[in-house]
């Protein structure tokens, strides 16, 4: 639309009213009644997903991060050391690892994680001797 004098702005102080309610019926078009097709309904009902869809993104990455952690904890104490310990020796050597690749390699490439392991351990990053495995237990290190 072409504002082409005042008379002519004056009249179309809302001129965007359309396309805000079809932005709006556009992101609600998979809800089911009336929050799809009444503008008034759907607008709250928008509004609330798009709160809690920017909320679920950071309790994801939350959830993927403690379980990196506790993967990469277990596979350190299969292997005689702990997650704190490798990760100090780690940064220390300035081997840059982050918690995603550590636990790739915990779960696919059990050989080249253990190899962190021991030099975790060869740096004095190892756990109490008096951790021992309980008899009937079968870990990854033992086959």
């Amino acid at each position: 639309m072409v504002i082409s004098s005042p008379t002519l702005f004056a009249r179309t102080r809302n001129a965007d009213r359309f396309w805000r309610r079809r932005r709006i019926l556009s992101l609600s078009a998979h809800f089911f009644g009336r929050k799809k097709n009444c503008f008034s309904s759907s607008i709250r009902y928008v509004h609330r997903a798009l709160r809690y869809s920017s909320l679920s993104k950071v309790i994801k990455k939350r959830d993927d991060r403690k379980l990196w952690e506790t993967r990469i904890d277990g596979a350190c104490r299969e292997l005689g050391t702990s997650f704190s310990s490798m990760q100090g020796v780690l940064n220390e050597a300035d081997i840059m690892l982050d918690r995603k690749t550590l636990q790739n390699l915990a779960v696919w490439e059990p050989r080249t994680f253990k190899s962190l392991a021991e030099y975790t351990r060869s740096r004095g990053g190892g756990l109490n001797s008096s951790m021992k495995t309980p008899d009937g237990i079968f870990t990854r290190t033992m086959l």
